[in-house]
């Protein structure tokens, strides 16, 4: 896949040439982990959903936050993801997004509430998405360019 200007897969190539797979991956296992932890008296369900939703805002986070600022990677991608930070950051934030959907959705449907599961599945998945996006993109506008 190459990394031109027209194509529209770009964001997501670029973001996977250069993701950080074992660092999101530890910043989503301790973050998530973490959360579990701080929510035990909140019943099983709550506890889940916070701890996997947390592990996915994390590792989408902490991903797209190395590989803007990382070192390593493919040079065509840093570049891209320098240039088109908005872009960039889309990937992540799709990724975050829908994982917190899925999780709250799958955990709201086994405690019973399907329709209201849904409904508030988008909301926390439109949310997570939008914070994701709005950090990696200022990121990526402050310090994308600079190499």
């Amino acid at each position: 896949m190459t990394l031109e200007r027209g194509n529209a897969f770009t964001p997501v190539a670029s973001a996977t040439m250069i993701w950080p797979w074992g660092t999101s991956v530890a910043a989503g296992a301790v973050a998530g982990a973490a959360s579990l932890l701080l929510n035990l008296g909140n019943g099983p369900l709550s506890m889940l959903s916070s701890g996997a939703t947390t592990a996915i805002f994390f590792f989408a986070m902490v991903g797209g936050g190395v590989a803007i600022l990382g070192g390593k990677g493919d040079r065509r991608a840093r570049r891209y993801a320098g240039q088109y930070p908005w872009r960039f950051a889309a990937a992540p934030a799709m990724v975050g997004g829908a994982g917190t959907a899925l999780v709250s959705f799958v955990l709201s449907a086994l405690g019973g509430s399907l329709i209201g599961g849904l409904f508030g599945a988008i909301a926390a998945g439109i949310g997570t998405a939008a914070v994701i996006w709005v950090i990696l993109g200022i990121m990526g506008m402050v310090a994308g360019n600079k190499r």
